[in-house]
């Protein structure tokens, strides 16, 4: 668990805020989200011991929590990209 709040407070510097993000993993029907959707990325809410970091984003006029580890930054040659696999690649190997 201290690994994945290390997380959290690393990725809250080193992100660059709002960004782009695509949902690339598959979500349940009748979620709000569905694969392909996009989400602009505003900030980390919350580390949850389950889903690990929740961030809040947009999409319209529609505020949503999600966990980080299901999104891909749209901007494949941004910081963030990279950021966001790796922290999706740890978090699935956990």
């Amino acid at each position: 668990m201290a690994t994945l709040y290390a997380w959290g407070k690393h990725l809250k510097e080193v992100l660059d805020f709002p960004f782009e993000t695509e949902v690339f993993e598959y979500q349940e029907k009748g979620g709000p989200l569905k694969q392909g959707d996009r989400l602009n990325v505003k900030k980390i809410k919350m580390v949850d011991d389950l889903y690990g970091i929740i961030i809040e984003g947009r999409e319209g006029r529609e505020i949503y929590h999600f966990p980080l580890c299901n999104l891909e930054a749209i901007d494949k040659e941004s910081s963030n990209y990279k950021y966001l696999d790796d922290y999706a690649v740890w978090f699935a190997n956990r």
